[in-house]
């Protein structure tokens, strides 16, 4: 049977707290980037139980995600020369993000302005950051 689902889907989500961002500061070969928590859907699973999965391995931090925010089609990363199709959500959670020791990233909340203006997110990652905003706004 033929499927239709796009190789190396990614979920990300977007946790807003107190007019931040929780973001992820990791290096990608050799370049200091900041996204948001999350990474690849597994076989068998869902994006939404992707993203799940990914909060609790990377930050030690239950989330529920909400709503999709974007979903820019398959794309072609700049840092890592691979396709790869990123769905991004507005999620909820509570709690300090605590990642284990094995982890080589660093979730920190951030002020919006100062991670899109770092100059270390792609444009996906920003549209999606602009799109959970004006929804807060609208709340």
């Amino acid at each position: 049977m033929l499927q239709n689902q796009p190789n190396n889907v990614r979920v990300y989500g977007v946790l807003l707290r107190a007019g931040r961002v929780l973001m992820s500061a990791e290096t990608i070969v050799g370049r200091d980037i900041l996204k948001f928590p999350g990474g690849a859907v597994e076989a068998g699973e869902t994006p939404e139980l992707a993203l799940v999965r990914e909060f609790i391995e990377e930050g030690n931090l239950a989330v529920t995600p909400a709503y999709l925010l974007h979903v820019p089609g398959t794309l072609f990363s700049p840092w890592t020369h691979s396709e790869y199709t990123p769905l991004y959500y507005r999620v909820h959670g509570e709690g300090e993000p605590r990642t284990p020791d094995h982890e080589t990233i660093e979730l920190i909340f951030m002020e919006p302005d100062t991670a899109i203006e770092s100059g270390r997110m792609a444009a996906p990652e920003i549209l999606a950051l602009k799109r959970a905003l004006q929804g807060e706004g609208a709340a």
